[in-house]
């Protein structure tokens, strides 16, 4: 590709002696790598919340706020960093984004109080919505969109990597030193990926006119993290206001959709919402992260009150999920550059359809290894199905909104998170299931009542990836458009 096309393409031009190919391999190493880093420091907090809880005498109950303030902040944050990646460059924002993560990873560390962990854990979501708004992005406007599906399938390895080993490493963590380190972790390893970005990321040509859309902003920061209480303080300890909040929540957010109906400079476009591509992609995603999500939430509970296993046992069998999505998305990805992405995406939510229905159907006397081999095969549909879903979304959206695009897919897989556990808290107990003794033949009957709402949901995904535009448009969608110039 010569000079004029990357200009036309809109890629920043290679810095003096580096060619366009090294410099777009050190892009996706730098994003890669830093995914893999962020996910692995993240994904072992959970084991530290039994200790959180002694050393502060806080219930379960309480513990909680360390993943909910992380998580209300960052699905607070994300469209508003997604925009801000458009209007100042992504470089910049990924780069902040990673400063204030290290910066709260050590006043974590340090918290004298359980008040001072939770405030330092929502600052570190802010720092999480504006690397993972930017993190994609920065890969599909350095890339041709015929290689779109590799580079996000590079993403999706890496984060699945991080999501197995975190957990052995966060207990290794608490065991040997203390909560505390699991925190202090992120502060080096954020150390290591400033640097890295620093050096390699290009610096982006300037970038095109607008403004940040304040009153849309201010709206969707007190609207959206009231809509999301009630599914995230689900249970019998609801406090008597969720419901109210939850209905403001409702109504504020439904004044961001008419501020932004009518901003000359919207903080999200809904025009984007148009596009059967675009939506469908997100509604999938969505649906992909509920089936996930209750999956995730039921089984160490299968395994450790249903089948008697200890926690690093239940553990050692969870790895199979995301391992083997870990050895999957990239060649997924790989796949949908020259297959197209819709078909790939229905056949990677009907298999995991028919892990979810098989793991429904365990029962106390299930051999171990099957129920290890029907986690791989939920992880293998969910492979085959993360790097193309990812691909169709950014591809549907023009190049200017590309931060805009990678922060919707971040709130869909909040969204669903939320939703797939409050869904899977709710259907087992309502079924009559019950958790900290050990199971009854009824309990399994509510497991497999849960499991087969995951299942369903998993079906939604791929009736939503059919509903989809043909999959030679796919391929030919707006970032497309903009490359050649066709716009």
């Amino acid at each position: 590709m010569g000079a004029t096309e990357r200009q036309a393409a809109g890629s920043p031009s290679p810095g003096p002696g580096m060619s366009l190919e090294r410099e777009r391999s050190l892009v996706m190493f730098v994003v890669g790598f830093s995914t893999l880093l962020t996910t692995l420091g993240m994904s072992g907090i959970t084991l530290a919340l039994p200790a959180i809880g002694r050393e502060f005498g806080m219930s379960i109950g309480q513990t909680r706020w360390v993943l909910l303030a992380f998580l209300l902040a960052s699905s607070s944050m994300m469209l508003i960093a997604g925009r801000l990646g458009d209007l100042f460059g992504l470089r910049r924002v990924f780069l902040v984004g990673f400063w204030i993560i290290g910066v709260a990873s050590l006043l974590c560390g340090l918290a004298p109080l359980f008040p001072a962990l939770a405030a330092a854990r929502a600052l570190h979501g802010v720092g999480g919505a504006l690397v993972m708004a930017a993190g994609p992005a920065l890969l599909t406007t350095n890339f041709p969109p015929e290689q779109r599906g590799r580079v996000l399938g590079t993403v999706s390895t890496a984060t699945y990597a991080g999501l197995t080993a975190g957990p052995i490493i966060g207990g290794l963590l608490v065991t040997w030193v203390s909560w505390r380190g699991v925190f202090l972790l992120n502060v080096p390893l954020s150390a290591l990926v400033l640097v890295l970005a620093h050096r390699h990321l290009p610096s982006p040509k300037s970038r095109e006119g607008g403004r940040m859309d304040v009153p849309g902003a201010m709206l969707l920061l007190t609207g959206l993290p009231l809509l999301m209480l009630p599914l995230a303080m689900g249970g019998t300890d609801r406090p008597a206001w969720l419901p109210a909040a939850g209905a403001a929540g409702v109504l504020l957010v439904g004044l961001f959709s008419l501020v932004e109906l009518r901003s000359p400079h919207p903080l999200l476009d809904l025009r984007l919402f148009r596009n059967r591509e675009f939506t469908g992609s997100v509604a999938a995603a969505l649906f992909n992260y509920i089936a996930l999500f209750i999956l995730i939430l039921l089984m160490p509970f299968h395994f450790e009150e249903g089948r008697g296993l200890d926690a690093w046992q239940a553990g050692l069998f969870m790895t199979a999920q995301p391992a083997v999505m870990a050895l999957v998305a990239f060649p997924a990805g790989r796949a949908s550059d020259r297959l197209g992405t819709r078909n790939l995406c229905i056949a990677g939510m009907a298999v995991m359809a028919a892990g979810l229905a098989a793991l429904s159907a365990l029962g106390p006397d299930s051999p171990l290894l099957l129920a290890g081999l029907f986690l791989a095969i939920a992880g293998l549909g969910t492979g085959i199905f993360i790097s193309p879903n990812s691909s169709s979304l950014m591809g549907a959206a023009a190049r200017h909104q590309q931060g805009v695009a990678s922060a919707v897919l971040a709130v869909s897989r909040n969204l669903g998170m939320l939703v797939g556990t409050a869904t899977g808290a709710g259907v087992f107990l309502l079924a009559g299931g019950q958790s900290g003794v050990a199971w009854t033949p009824g309990d399994f009957s509510a497991f497999r009542t849960a499991l087969l709402v995951a299942a369903g949901a998993a079906a939604l995904s791929a009736v939503c990836s059919l509903w989809r535009s043909h999959p030679s448009h796919t391929q030919l969608g707006p970032a497309r458009r903009d490359a050649t110039g066709d716009r």
